[in-house]
């Protein structure tokens, strides 16, 4: 008796068509490789300066009003009124204007008043401050102020004045002292009307008479 074996057959798909459809494949992709490349980083350079825009909005927007934002040597600042013949004059070594209240600080402050029936006001300090919307001058450290009045001199002399030009008077709430003809004090506080030449004197007063030669 006798067996027959049958031959076994193994199939083997062939590598060649797909290898090369593989390198047909990476070759295209390989042509638009640098394309791709272009848009991407021209996408990220616009995502950057989108982003950097925004940034300076933000810090734009968060500025400090308290901050000083323009520097000035030689400040002068002049101010007339025709109709009821006022001349003012403020004049400073610099200054620095800061956005909150719309002011300068002014260093060597300087400045004069002059206005019908013979009054002129003339003052002086180490520092200042000039409020432009109030029209306000507060003068700080060794201030010294003048203010003649139909022939009446009084002399202020104070670490802070404040010369209020709408309100025309100047007034400080620290300690003056102030000279008026030949009486002399030193009070708490005061306010000189500086069209009527009233004088108010606050708090304890000390008086200082000179007798006549």
């Amino acid at each position: 008796m006798r067996l027959h074996f049958g031959q076994q057959t193994r199939l083997y798909q062939p590598l060649g068509i797909d290898v090369k459809l593989l390198r047909d494949f990476f070759g295209v992709l390989s042509q638009f490789i640098p394309l791709l490349l272009t848009f991407a980083l021209a996408g990220a350079s616009y995502w950057f300066a989108v982003q950097s825009e925004m940034n300076l909005f933000r810090l734009s927007g968060k500025a400090d009003p308290n901050s000083a934002d323009s520097y000035l040597r030689n400040f002068t600042v002049q101010s007339h009124n025709l109709k009821e013949q006022k001349y003012a004059m403020v004049r400073s070594e610099s200054a620095e204007h800061t956005p909150a209240g719309d002011r300068w600080n002014i260093v060597n402050p300087d400045l004069e008043q002059f206005e019908p029936g013979d009054v002129v006001l003339k003052g002086e300090a180490k520092e200042g401050i000039y409020l432009m919307e109030e029209d306000q001058v507060i003068l700080r450290n060794n201030v010294v102020v003048n203010s003649r009045n139909s022939g009446l001199l009084t002399v202020m002399k104070s670490e802070e004045i404040v010369v209020d030009n709408p309100n025309n008077t100047v007034s400080t709430d620290q300690s003056v002292e102030v000279t008026r003809g030949r009486q002399q004090f030193r009070a708490n506080a005061a306010t000189l009307n500086n069209a009527t030449g009233e004088l108010l004197a606050q708090g304890s007063i000390k008086f200082r008479m000179e007798a006549k030669p």
